[in-house]
């Protein structure tokens, strides 16, 4: 299958899935960018923790969705914001979303949008430009998606889909050739503070493997290996390993699987009893409900035709509460992540090492990051195990365990500051969507004006079910955790073999605050909200919170200056 994501390991060539801990690459994944223009991905960047309701009609996105879909699921495939071709892809179809919204009640949406054509060409020529563009410090960033749920509808051959964004990703190359539906070889990329958390796990597995096969320091091709194993990249390449495996092996509890759920009809020939005839009615009134009720059987008929519509899910995405006792130890996750990587990168790498000692071309600096192993010079790279290790990934900031719990906790004060504001310019309570209010750490050291432990308390008590149509428990993921782990609150930032580490609720916070903040966009605050792109491109978890935060801060500020002062005076003696 062409289309399916396929490991580099020549163990496992079916699928993502099946990827062994130690891999932390997809191969020929199938991709859409903004240039695409399925509604709803067509104008930035996806953030990894939402989820969507997509229609797809276009002939090359129902033929990439069925390659995906001709496999056993999960079902992965990614999506990547184009910068260049994004302001250009919003403009051309935001009159078309502005029409969509008014016509989706009568079944016109996608009619309109069948009028809009899909280049791809035009998108595969993007994708190449803007990793040509792209550098070493400013990779090109993309979302991992999974597919949960599809209807296929027979009367018009389209398919509709339940998506989830799942993880970060970033694009090495296109796959593909030119007129197919767009493929990538993409490497997943975590957060510098959860691969640093690897970091010190990793070096000493490195160590551990040479010392354990013994390699003969008389032997020119032996000390090559041995340097490549121990190149610091080769580390780095084994911690982002070892994230990724905890992050495979947490995602059950971390991503509640939505599905598809038909809107409800009016039965057939039901009609309103505003228009049933009346023996009192003149003839004008006559002539009207029975011109009304024609409009509404031919447009009745029309949706019959049409197939059925879908209710629309919430955009974050729920966690498991139920899959959390289920998930394994992080230990073994990441111990047999490292071994495996070590196990691959020692077969290739002795590849690597006979060819230099006849080409003498192999050095520390291009073993991993240039002409050796994983790269595009080399003519095996189609099946390596490996991709090359960004530079940047072995040059961590400043940013610690400690700095994103402090981060995350003025995140939080900003937030419930804004709530309180809002509630007073509108004197009225300004809900929270719950899913975010799930990730509200478990803490005793709130302000004494903080609300939103008391909301999040009440919820996490109350036991309701939280959701529109697809209703699930409400997961205050502090208390879950906790429970059924070996510790108590707090959770712990820095620890690698919890069962579920902080740093994974403070990651999944960065990303899903952006739902409420984008919204919340005013005029006068600074700063404005970045573009979800560079939102995405964040390497670090501190650093998206604390751009969160003075987005925040920024609108809390303009709020201040719209509130009398009589009235914020009442609100502090509360």
């Amino acid at each position: 299958n062409k289309g399916a994501a396929t490991s580099s390991s020549p163990s496992s060539p079916s699928g993502y899935k099946d990827v062994p801990y130690g891999s932390s690459i997809l191969r020929n994944l199938p991709t859409l960018t903004t240039s695409d223009g399925i509604r709803g991905a067509d104008a930035s960047a996806l953030l990894p923790g939402y989820q969507f309701v997509w229609n797809v009609h276009h002939p090359q996105h129902c033929h990439m969705f069925h390659s995906v879909l001709s496999g056993p699921a999960p079902w992965y495939f990614a999506h990547v914001c184009l910068p260049s071709a994004s302001s250009f892809a919003s403009k051309k179809f935001s009159s078309s979303a502005k029409k969509n919204d008014k016509e989706e009640e009568h079944g016109e949406k996608e009619e309109e949008e069948r009028m809009i054509p899909v280049d791809t060409f035009q998108s595969y020529n993007d994708l190449r430009y803007e990793l040509k563009q792209s550098t070493d410090g400013k990779p090109l960033y993309g979302t991992l998606l999974r597919i949960t749920d599809r209807r296929f509808r027979d009367e018009d051959g389209r398919i509709v889909l339940a998506v989830q964004a799942v993880d970060r990703l970033r694009v090495h190359d296109v796959s593909s050739a030119p007129g197919s539906f767009l493929c990538t070889d993409v490497q997943l990329s975590p957060e510098e503070e959860l691969m640093r958390m690897h970091f010190d796990k990793a070096l000493l597995s490195s160590a551990s493997y040479l010392s354990s096969h013994g390699h003969d320091s008389s032997n020119a091709d032996s000390m090559t290996e041995d340097a490549l194993l121990s190149h610091p990249s080769a580390v780095s390449g084994a911690a982002r390993a070892a994230a990724a495996a905890d992050a495979f092996r947490v995602r059950k509890f971390e991503f509640l699987p939505v599905f598809l759920e038909e809107k409800p009809r009016a039965p057939s020939g039901a009609v309103s009893s505003s228009l049933r005839s009346n023996p009192n009615d003149s003839a004008a009134t006559r002539k009207v409900k029975d011109a009304i009720r024609r409009q509404e059987e031919e447009a009745s008929s029309k949706k019959k035709d049409v197939g059925p519509e879908y209710i629309n899910v919430v955009q974050l995405v729920n966690y498991d509460a139920f899959a959390y006792s289920s998930l394994g130890k992080a230990e073994a996750a990441t111990s047999q992540a490292l071994k495996t990587y070590w196990e691959e990168l020692a077969k290739e790498s002795s590849t690597a090492a006979a060819s230099a000692s006849h080409q003498d071309t192999l050095t520390e600096d291009n073993m991993f990051l240039g002409d050796g192993v994983g790269t595009t010079n080399n003519p095996s790279s189609s099946t390596s195990f490996f991709l090359p290790e960004p530079s940047s990934s072995t040059a961590f900031s400043g940013s610690t365990p400690e700095s994103v719990e402090t981060t995350e906790y003025h995140v939080w004060t900003s937030l419930d500051e804004m709530m309180r504001l809002l509630s007073m310019a509108a004197s009225s309570s300004v809900p929270l969507p719950s899913q975010l209010l799930g990730l509200l750490p478990k803490r005793s050291d709130w302000p004494h004006q903080f609300v939103l432990e008391d909301y999040a308390r009440s919820l996490s008590m109350s036991g309701r079910s939280i959701g529109t149509t697809f209703k699930s428990p409400f997961v205050r993921v502090d208390r879950i955790a906790s429970s059924s782990g070996s510790g108590d609150y707090p959770l712990s930032y820095t620890s690698s073999s919890t069962t579920y580490s902080s740093l994974r609720r403070a990651q999944r916070l960065s990303y899903a605050i952006w739902l409420l903040l984008d919204g919340l966009a005013m005029s006068g605050a600074r700063p404005s909200p970045p573009p979800r792109h560079e939102v995405l491109a964040m390497n670090s978890v501190e650093e998206r919170l604390r751009a969160a935060r003075e987005t925040l801060e920024g609108i809390n500020f303009v709020l201040k200056k719209m509130i009398p002062e009589n009235r914020k005076g009442k609100e502090d003696e509360k």
